[in-house]
């Protein structure tokens, strides 16, 4: 079944249904394949998160999400923790979490914002770019061997896809918002 079609028979309740109305149901799953795209790239994002957790905990003591944040600081340095929240679509009292570990494990350093005191800008140590530098290179070993089952055409095709609808969503949520 195509992405985004509803399976026959999707508004019939659960004793009217056969073994594949059943699993797409309960799990989204029937024939070996999600029926929405929402799911598809859910199970993608879980499974690649997962993976990388294991091998970022061990090497750096962090995880995808604080390796975000560290990321997102050493690209914008003086970056504010609303700017961050935006651009890392983490939930604000998680970030302050995430942000104070950071502090306090001496990656990023905090200084008060010179326009505005009530905010303060975030700025990665020394310390902070090498490990992002280690992690970036991790990063590409990771994804490069979890994407191994694509040619490197269908890799480009995926990323430019994918960046294609990251673009239009921004635009669109910008509109509305």
């Amino acid at each position: 079944m195509r992405a985004g079609t509803s399976p026959v028979g999707h508004d019939e309740g659960p004793e009217g249904r056969g073994k594949d109305d059943k699993a797409k149901a309960e799990g989204g799953m029937a024939g070996g394949g999600a029926y929405y795209l929402t799911f598809k790239l859910d199970l993608i994002k879980s499974e690649m998160i997962s993976r990388a957790n294991a091998e970022y905990r061990p090497a750096f003591g962090l995880d995808v999400r604080s390796l975000r944040v560290l990321r997102v600081i050493c690209d914008a340095p003086g970056i504010t923790a609303s700017a961050l929240n935006a651009q890392t679509l983490i939930e604000k009292t998680l970030l302050s979490k995430l942000i104070a570990d950071l502090i306090q494990r001496k990656l990023v350093r905090r200084s008060i914002h010179p326009d505005d005191a009530r905010h303060f800008q975030l700025w990665p140590t020394a310390t902070g770019k090498r490990l992002r530098v280690s992690s970036d290179a991790l990063g590409q070993s990771m994804e490069t061997e979890m994407l191994s089952m694509l040619t490197a055409e269908e890799r480009g095709q995926l990323n430019s896809i994918v960046d294609k609808l990251v673009d239009a969503f921004q635009k669109a949520g910008k509109a509305q918002g």
